[in-house]
């Protein structure tokens, strides 16, 4: 009978005969062990979001989230999207000065550079909860599905449930419109035309599980095509383009195209 030591050693004979395969696999190793260990640092450094933020969090994205994700370069491509459709006041909105923000992560999903300064919060803040006190019959607002932390602001339940005006991405997001993070970035739904052109001006890029309609595993995450990040709003101009695009959102994703300007330099009575 062959002890475990003889048996450890005829399985490292092919190894110890082979030098060259023997150095290639020891790298592989470490390179694979070191991108590893990066990577968690990275996702660790995002905050919670979504899934658990420890090992198993980012095992779970790494193992069955990641690879179905969309490229950071195909998060700013909008071939699927129509060009035609957009509505006026998201035409009106200027390209955004400079270069776009940094983005990390797939989930959580951040904004790592450019951040909007920390007077912006109030505004944000703000702007959410003036949408609902403003269009109280259309939405509510509760914790994010997608986060699992973050206030969010949704379709009303009766409006979801019962209005044949509600497109199919607010039943595939459950009804969530959108929510911000602490970095102050925004998470929103657009119209696919809306979020055309919110992402070749320069303010968004889709959520990197936001496939295209028709992909294969598009919607595989309680995910639509017009899932978009906005980055945070840099002054008050960028606040007033912000708040445009949550109006529109609301328009979406409730049906209703009579949505007035939400106020957000204050807050509204309710």
């Amino acid at each position: 009978m062959t002890s475990p030591s003889q048996t450890f050693s005829l399985a490292v004979q092919p190894l110890i005969r082979r030098p060259v395969l023997t150095a290639l696999l020891t790298s592989l190793s470490a390179s694979a062990l070191a991108w590893a260990v990066r990577d968690y640092r990275a996702y660790i450094a995002l905050g919670p979001g979504g899934v658990p933020h420890n090992f198993a969090g980012w095992l779970l994205v790494t193992l069955t989230i990641r690879p179905f994700a969309l490229s950071k370069t195909a998060a700013t491509w909008t071939g699927d999207f129509p060009a035609e459709g957009t509505h006026e006041d998201v035409k009106q909105v200027p390209q955004r000065r400079g270069d776009r923000a940094e983005l990390g992560g797939i989930v959580p999903h951040r904004q790592l550079s450019q951040h909007a300064p920390e007077r912006m919060k109030e505004y944000i803040q703000n702007l959410f909860a003036n949408a609902v006190t403003q269009n109280r019959t259309l939405l509510e607002s509760k914790l994010s599905l997608y986060e699992r932390n973050n206030p969010a602001l949704f379709v009303s339940a009766p409006v979801l449930a019962s209005s044949p005006a509600v497109p199919a991405a607010s039943r595939t997001a459950r009804g969530e419109i959108g929510h911000y993070h602490g970095d102050l970035s925004v998470h929103m739904y657009l119209s696919p035309a809306d979020a055309r052109l919110a992402v070749e001006k320069g303010w968004a890029e889709r959520h990197r599980l936001a496939l295209p309609r028709g992909s294969l595993l598009a919607g595989r995450f309680r995910v639509a095509d017009s899932y978009l990040m906005i980055y945070g709003p840099r002054d008050e101009n960028e606040m007033e383009v912000l708040a445009t695009f949550l109006r529109n959102g609301i328009r979406y994703m409730t049906g209703a195209e009579d949505i007035g300007p939400i106020v957000w330099n204050q807050l509204v009575d309710a």
